[in-house]
């Protein structure tokens, strides 16, 4: 038979390779902060998250980032100024960041020539409040990655804009793709940057690949499996409150028979998941194929109450359980 037994994909409960090995691979999470799941950027957000880059919009809390913000200069400075490293200058460039939180930051990047102020020809103001648009976004990156001019014109919308030559610049570079997807004929140079805009703005400027936080399930110890590796279970601890991503796959090598594709198609060929003895409805995730073979995989993301859960996930093909993976969850507050 050319399919492979069910296997946590990247996982949430216990990603466990059934066939060949007993060994959990990870935890999933469903990122840093708690208000973007579901976001279209939360991969950029978790990667820049990840680097360091950015640190969250309630500090001391941190845990939430508001995507959806709109990003003032200041704002836009502290980003680039930790994305690239830059060091403290003790210059000082401008006449209306004295006592602002983004002054450092502001200075930095001035230094380098990434920002030039915003009241030319005098520029001796960076007017550190004001939001930042997609065109002036563009030439800042521009200069931060020192990008040459370019001869393709990548939009439709941006001819008169003074910022049309950064604009192709960094478009040439794939950092940006346009602001009405599929089409991506146009780049809005008048719109607001997003905080979560900014996110992929940056990710792909530092070629950071989009991120998901995984914990190890090592860290909690070892799975504890049945001989044959159809049960295993485990404890861990988890923080009550937080955000958590189950996620399942069945994978379909190619190619298949007839009878088991259609066994493979079939809704009795699937990942399902229970909380506390109740079964949690699970999104279904448009099929994938690639590498001789076709997946199908289901997620759902959880948050946990204080106290201890029992989480369990089970695999079927054709109406045989494969797989049932248990998970104690103990989470503290």
């Amino acid at each position: 038979m050319k399919w492979l037994s069910a296997s946590l994909a990247t996982i949430a409960l216990v990603a466990l390779a059934v066939v060949t090995s007993s060994e959990a691979e990870g935890i999933l999470l469903s990122g840093f902060f708690a208000d973007d799941n579901g976001s279209t950027f939360e991969g950029d957000i978790d990667a820049i998250a990840n680097e360091g880059i950015t640190r969250g919009c309630n500090p001391p809390t941190n845990d939430r980032y508001c995507p959806d913000d709109s990003v003032t200069r200041g704002q836009m400075a502290a980003f680039l100024r930790r994305a690239l490293g830059l060091p403290d200058v003790s210059a000082d460039f401008f006449t209306d960041d004295n006592g602002s939180t983004f002054e450092a930051d502001i200075n930095a990047i001035a230094a380098t020539g990434i920002t030039r102020g915003c009241n030319p020809p005098a520029n001796d103001r960076y007017c550190p409040n004001d939001l930042i648009d997609r065109g002036q976004m563009a030439a800042f990156l521009r200069r931060a990655k020192e990008l040459p001019a370019v001869d393709s014109d990548h939009f439709l919308d941006d001819n008169t804009s003074t910022f049309e030559g950064d604009i192709n610049a960094i478009a040439a570079d794939d950092i940006t793709r346009g602001c009405n997807p599929p089409a991506n004929d146009r780049y809005c140079p008048n719109d607001n940057v997003t905080r979560g805009q900014m996110a992929a703005f940056i990710r792909r400027a530092l070629e950071l690949p989009s991120f998901m936080l995984t914990i190890p399930v090592g860290d909690h110890g070892s799975m504890s499996c049945t001989k044959n590796g159809q049960r295993c279970s485990l404890t861990v601890d988890v923080s009550a409150g937080r955000s958590y991503r189950i996620q399942g796959g069945l994978f379909q090598a190619n190619p298949a028979s007839p009878s088991e594709q259609s066994q493979f198609n079939s809704s009795d060929t699937s990942f399902t998941v229970s909380l506390d003895g109740s079964g949690l409805s699970l999104n279904e995730i448009p099929r994938q194929s690639g590498g001789g073979v076709t997946n199908r995989y289901w997620r759902r993301d959880i948050t946990f109450s204080p106290g201890t859960h029992t989480l369990v996930a089970a695999w079927r093909w054709n109406g045989t359980r494969i797989q049932t993976n248990t998970l104690t969850i103990r989470a503290g507050s």
